[in-house]
């Protein structure tokens, strides 16, 4: 017997078919509101909402909202106990918050989804920080991630931590000195993005400070940093 040239498409069951619930949105929207103020606090203080943050939480709301617009999910969130609904109501929003912040160091556990490096077998654990001094004499520690905000924190430690070794290195050669021109070239755009962003107190020096633990057997009180390079800062004449 002979199949016909067309099938008529299969039709869904009804619970699997896409439906939006008013009820839902007016449940969720809150809830997001709440994780973006939250977010836009931590990461840019109070003031005029940025822009890309609020296409992101968008982004955001609607892959929730489209998710629980599928009754078989809907269904199984609402049909779960209310205590229980709420811890995953509140899990949710903090995983939201985390994301928009993007700062895995003041969020987490609730860390943005970023990946990571592969582990190191070595024992040592290297780290860099940045201390300044700004025009009024006070010591500063800037962090790039609070500077460089288009770029992540994760990326930034990476790509510091590939640039710092050959600076740091007891061996004299090329490869150091190529190494401690691209740091002098990152303090010099950091200072810069520092002193755009705090006029009344710019920074006049900045130095690049490596720290080395060996955490099997050195206490971390222990750990004496080392300053690899400083610059100084010109000031700007007034205008």
């Amino acid at each position: 017997m002979a199949e016909p040239a067309t099938m008529a498409k299969p039709a869904l069951p009804p619970d699997l078919t896409w439906s939006l619930d008013r009820r839902v949105v007016a449940r969720v929207v809150p809830l997001w509101l709440l994780a973006v103020v939250a977010a836009h606090v931590v990461r840019h203080g109070f003031g005029r909402p940025h822009a890309l943050l609020v296409v992101e939480a968008l982004i955001y709301l609607a892959l929730y909202v489209g998710l629980l617009s599928l009754p078989p999910i809907r269904a199984w969130v609402t049909g779960i106990p209310s205590p229980h609904r709420a811890v995953l109501a509140a899990f949710v929003v903090l995983v939201t918050w985390g994301q928009l912040v993007v700062s895995s160091r003041a969020t987490f556990p609730f860390t943005a989804w970023t990946m990571y490096a592969r582990a190191e077998p070595r024992s040592l654990l290297e780290y860099y920080r940045y201390r300044g001094m700004d025009a009024r004499g006070q010591e500063v520690w800037v962090d790039p991630a609070k500077e460089f905000t288009f770029v992540n924190s994760a990326e930034i430690a990476s790509r510091v931590k590939y640039i710092g070794r050959p600076a740091t290195s007891d061996t004299d050669g090329p490869r150091r000195d190529q190494g401690q021109a691209k740091v002098r070239d990152l303090l010099t755009a950091l200072a810069t993005a520092y002193n755009r962003s705090h006029p009344g107190a710019p920074l006049r020096s900045l130095e690049f400070v490596h720290y080395a633990w060996d955490y099997r057997h050195q206490p971390a009180a222990d750990v004496v940093p080392s300053a690899v390079l400083r610059i100084d800062i010109p000031k700007e004449p007034a205008r």
